[in-house]
This record gives structure tokens, sequence and C-alpha cells, in this order.
């Protein structure tokens, strides 16, 4: 499951609407990644608020048994996307219903965006300058506890192979140093 940033505590309001609609800054096109991803159509500046992260609002217990599913169809040898949003601590957010192109945007492990949930919305924000018909991409932050079912593709320099949240690559890396 996906997981935002929250907004820090200094920022109380909400975040605007995109300055401009998503259809003009962003397109989905085949990825190398995972299939589809989403590119930039035109040069998008850091901190610049690209897209609202859309879906269909689930109760926790939904998410789990959707989720589950999900695990069961990799452990069969079914590649399985991922929708699900962690939104707060009764509900998560689901794209696979209800959702917009935001649900084909990629992780990376070295991303170009983050995700950040503010007042029960989840944006995707720059992180740095984003080029004309790049990648966008953002870290999945997923548990380390589901590492082995999330492989990643990302290919970068720092990717360690699977999604999980930046904060637990490091468990991954120690593993396969000490793998025979």
């Amino acid at each position: 499951m996906r997981s935002p940033t929250p907004v820090s505590e200094k920022s109380k309001s909400s975040r605007p609407e995109p300055p401009l609609p998503p259809a003009l800054l962003i397109q989905r096109g085949g990825s190398s990644i995972h299939g589809s991803g989403v590119y930039a159509r035109i040069a998008i500046p850091a901190a610049h608020v690209i897209v609202e992260y859309r879906g269909e609002r689930i109760t926790k217990a939904e998410s789990k048994r959707r989720e589950d599913a999900r695990i069961a169809r990799v452990r069969r040898g079914h590649d399985s996307c991922t929708y699900i949003f962690d939104l707060n601590q009764r509900h998560d957010l689901d794209a696979r219903r209800g959702g917009n192109i935001s649900r084909f945007i990629n992780h990376s492990c070295e991303p170009n965006c983050r995700s950040e949930l503010d007042r029960g919305h989840i944006w995707i924000i720059a992180e740095r300058d984003i080029a004309p018909g790049e990648e966008i991409t953002f870290d999945y932050g997923f548990a380390f506890r589901d590492w082995a079912d999330n492989p990643c593709r990302c290919g970068t320099a720092g990717c360690v192979g699977f999604i999980v949240a930046e904060n637990q690559r490091w468990r991954l890396r120690r593993l396969k140093r000490t793998a025979p």
C-alpha cells in the first residue's frame, strides 16, 4: 500500500487544485518500468502540484481484502498493479475504481515527485524540475514486511530491486551483502 507524506504542521490550508489542468501537464504512455507510465508534456518546475491522486474511498478492512487478493495473484505468478493509497486510520483510496491518470505513475527508488497527504487529498508534487518527456515517478513507500511481493523495475543506480520505503532500503542492502 502506498503511503503519502503528511503535510507539515506549518501548513494548515488545503492545497489548491493544480494551476494547470493535468491534461496540459502530463500524458500516459508506454513505460520500461511497468507497462504504462505518466510523462511530462511540458517542463514542470520543482514544487509544482501536478495532479491529485483520486479513487474510491474504502475502509481499511476492504483495503486489506483487496491487497490480500492482489498479493495472492502475485504469488501465483501474475503481475499485479497496486493502486491503493493509505489515506488515514480508517480509510484508504483505491484508484482502480474512480481513479484518474495518476494511478499510472510508477514507483522509482530515485523519484522526481513525492506524494503528499493534505486534509483527505493526496497530491503528486514535483520534487525537482522535470523535463518534457520525462517519466513522472514517486516513491510508493511500501512497508518492509511485504518487500518480496513487490519487485522494483525502476532501473536507477540506487534501485534495491524491491519497492520499499526509502528509510527501509538499508535492510535490503544488508540482506544482499549477507546473502551467500
